[in-house]
């Protein structure tokens, strides 16, 4: 696995180690969801692939919140949405702003650790919040 972009602030070590953690997670369940949505449509499992494809997206964000130093950076990634680290990382890097986070079929709607169940039951949507999770990986690895 390549190293994401370190171009931005200056980090100390355990911050950088933070911030592996983070992307490792964050590769973890993108790997997940993709893998799922590998196998015919019949026998995808939805709840997962759409589970791990919003929680890879979140986790990516939550990369680019922390490298930055978003207000709240200390707080945990269950304490952040989606919106709210988009619209702080679009300040950031220009190219966050291309993604269109409108394709999220659940209203952004965030993996908390209390969260109800709550998943896209269409392949076709899963799939496109699997290509925003995509699409958020590309920006930290470029």
């Amino acid at each position: 696995m390549a190293q994401a972009n370190g171009q931005g602030t200056n980090q100390s070590s355990g911050m950088k180690d933070e911030l592996q953690e983070i992307l490792n997670q964050a590769e973890v369940d993108f790997d997940r969801s993709q893998q799922e949505l590998y196998r015919p449509s019949t026998d995808v499992v939805l709840y997962s692939a759409c589970f791990f494809a919003r929680r890879a997206l979140h986790h990516y964000l939550y990369y680019y919140y922390k490298k930055f130093d978003g207000p709240g950076a200390d707080k945990s990634p269950h304490e952040l949405t989606i919106q709210e680290m988009a619209d702080f990382c679009v300040k950031h890097d220009n190219r966050i702003e291309k993604i269109d986070f409108e394709g999220m079929h659940c209203s952004k709607s965030d993996v908390l650790e209390d969260e109800e169940v709550f998943f896209c039951n269409d392949v076709g949507k899963v799939t496109s919040c699997k290509s925003l999770a995509e699409q958020m990986r590309e920006v930290v690895y470029s």
